[in-house]
């Protein structure tokens, strides 16, 4: 398999473009030493199944069933001299009470910062890859879909200016060990992750290229289920020379007393990303950025075998707000989706260099895919067996000796758009809409597909005087087509902000 660290090196010194890579889809902004947040609401709908574009890109906290009432508290506190070397701790605890209540926490970490550095440990809500993290569809494979993953990371705050290039050349990156939650599969498994991207400024920062790429690897662990060719004696390497090939992306050793076929056929733990590349055109009237996010699984898509597969944006944001009437547009998103491609539908090799039928977030040994806690990480629009309607539970695809995988619909066209808009009493709009074409996944199809589907939201956002200043929250939500249960839905909210610098 290619090596995907010498890869990494190459790409950048051919393209010398750079990402805007640690964006969260809820930024850490906040500069205030203490901030507390309380919000109280909740939601239903026609159908049992929740809304869409109410769950996705939530961060598991909102439940996939409804109706639902739904708290939330959240306390950050930073100590220390905040223009330098300094610590922070946050928490964030939702309860969702309702057919299936539960509490969980989305955001508990503690952080060590400096101006250009943080080390961190604990879970926290982000998104990696070249995207707009406000109106997207979701970036490629980590989107903020899933509960956030217990890890410890080091990374770059932002991009760090090469001072040798007079601030021309800045770099962002991190590397990240982490932990998955056990599963009635897979116990006891680690999550590797890391990412590079490069940032090149032209004209006087009027023109911005970005490119980098982004690697998981959820490997190690142990099963109950997995015997023969998966595992050894129900155990899937986790040792530090597995840990160092996983780093480096290569083949294991020959060694069958720790080595299942499985792995020696393929790689130990199941790896992905992608490699993304942006320009920023900042303009008179707005400020433009354009991505593209390729995904790869193997070698095949690392040497873009799979085209055109990924994610295709374009981002405007309104520069020019000051002195206008009524209602005016702050930003506009419109994004494609297409993961049709995957090197093809045949999966042996032969004659051909590359393995095709990628099944893109599915593997054989970790069998609930690339998932956590129920939610897929990456794109909410490839989805889980369970997330259709239950009629197409049972649909057809992949290797017919298999049966069915966790992952049923990887094979995905969407078209979405998103609008953030504003009147000047501060009221604000926020729509997300988007139309997609499920097809299953690879190497086999069924004659149902292709289903369409629409899923849209409106959202409104208004300033209230009550207690001192809140946020009130309306929106409605349209799931309609042939892949989602059809559904109408609600949703109501009060947050509350308190800070303290």
């Amino acid at each position: 398999m290619i090596n995907i660290v010498r890869f990494i090196l190459l790409f950048l010194a051919c393209i010398a473009v750079q990402p805007r890579l640690v964006a969260q889809a809820i930024p850490d902004t906040v500069t205030a030493r203490q901030s507390f947040m309380a919000e109280v609401g909740g939601f239903g709908s026609s159908a049992r199944q929740t809304p869409f574009w109410f769950r996705s890109r939530q961060y598991g906290t909102v439940p996939l069933t409804g109706p639902a009432g739904i708290v939330r508290l959240g306390l950050t506190r930073q100590f220390g001299n905040l223009q330098r070397i300094h610590s922070k701790v946050a928490v964030e605890g939702v309860a969702n009470v309702g057919t299936r209540s539960q509490f969980i926490l989305p955001v508990a970490y503690a952080s060590l910062l400096s101006r250009n550095f943080e080390l961190y440990l604990g879970r926290k809500r982000e998104v990696f890859g070249l995207v707009d993290t406000l109106l997207s569809s979701g970036s490629y494979a980590w989107s903020g879909n899933a509960l956030p993953i217990y890890k410890i990371q080091l990374g770059s705050r932002g991009y760090v200016p090469l001072g040798f290039t007079k601030g021309v050349v800045a770099l962002n990156g991190m590397y990240a060990h982490g932990w998955f939650s056990n599963t009635d599969s897979i116990q006891n498994s680690f999550l590797h992750q890391k990412a590079l991207f490069v940032r090149i400024n032209l004209f006087r920062s009027r023109v911005k290229l970005y490119g980098g790429v982004t690697h998981y690897a959820q490997w190690g662990g142990s099963s109950r289920t997995l015997k023969g060719a998966y595992t050894v004696d129900g155990k899937i390497p986790s040792s530090l020379q597995t840990y160092k090939d996983i780093i480096l992306v290569r083949q294991p050793p020959n060694d069958t007393a720790q080595y299942s076929h499985f792995d020696l056929i393929n790689q130990a733990g199941n790896h992905l990303g992608s490699i993304d590349v942006a320009m920023e055109i900042d303009a008179k009237e707005g400020n433009w950025f354009l991505y593209y996010q390729h995904p790869f699984e193997d070698k095949s898509g690392v040497a873009f075998q799979n085209m055109p597969d990924g994610l295709y944006g374009i981002r405007w944001k309104n520069k020019q707000l000051d002195g206008r009437r009524g209602f005016v547009i702050r930003q506009l998103t419109a994004e494609f989706l297409t993961t049709l491609n995957q090197t093809d539908f045949n999966f042996n090799i032969g004659s051909r260099l590359y393995n095709g039928a990628d099944d893109y977030f599915n593997n054989y040994q970790y069998v609930d895919g690339w998932t956590h806690r129920q939610r897929i990480i990456g794109t909410p629009f490839i989805t889980r067996l369970m997330d259709s309607r239950e009629d197409l539970h049972n649909l057809k695809g992949g290797r017919k000796n298999f049966g069915p995988m966790m992952i049923s619909n990887n094979r995905v066209q969407v078209g979405h758009f998103g609008m953030l808009g504003e009147w000047p009493s501060g009221v604000q709009l926020r729509t997300l809409l988007s139309f997609s074409r499920n097809l299953g996944r690879p190497m086999s199809s069924d004659p149902r597909t292709p289903l369409t589907q629409f899923s849209g939201m409106a959202q409104l956002m208004l300033p209230v005087s009550w207690l001192g200043g809140t946020q009130l929250n309306l929106a409605v939500a349209l799931d309609q087509g042939q892949w989602l249960t059809n559904n109408l839905g609600g949703w109501l909210s009060l947050r509350k902000v308190i800070q303290k610098r």
